[in-house]
């Protein structure tokens, strides 16, 4: 199962760092979580938040944030529009279903109507 995520959106912060007191390094992003597998693609309905400073390359925790910080991540979390959470199918799915199916209507046509067949 390999899974990726879908950013949502990703946006500079002026704020301070509360590790390196730098104002031109965090980056805030939203991302949606996306499963893929051979037979299907889910997309998850739960956001994953992060604040990282690229000046520090320190992730910025919850416990870290300033009230300042804590504002604009109110802001941008109310400006994001999450994908819905759907699964989707893939053509080996279908590829398999069909085949499965054409096996299962064959046999049940060779036990049950032989004559059908020629048999």
């Amino acid at each position: 199962m390999k899974t990726e995520y879908i950013t949502l959106k990703e946006t500079t912060l002026t704020n301070n760092c509360p590790e390196c007191y730098s104002t031109d390094g965090m980056v805030l992003s939203f991302k949606q979580q996306k499963l893929k597998t051979k037979f299907l693609i889910k997309t998850k309905k739960h956001i994953i938040d992060h604040i990282e400073c690229t000046k520090c390359e320190n992730q910025i925790y919850p416990g870290q944030w300033t009230l300042d910080i804590e504002r604009v991540y109110e802001y941008h979390k109310k400006t994001i529009t999450s994908i819905p959470s759907s699964t989707k199918f893939t053509g080996l799915f279908y590829s398999l279903l069909i085949i499965v199916l054409l096996i299962v209507g064959l046999g049940y046509t060779y036990l049950y109507h032989p004559d059908i067949l020629g048999i």
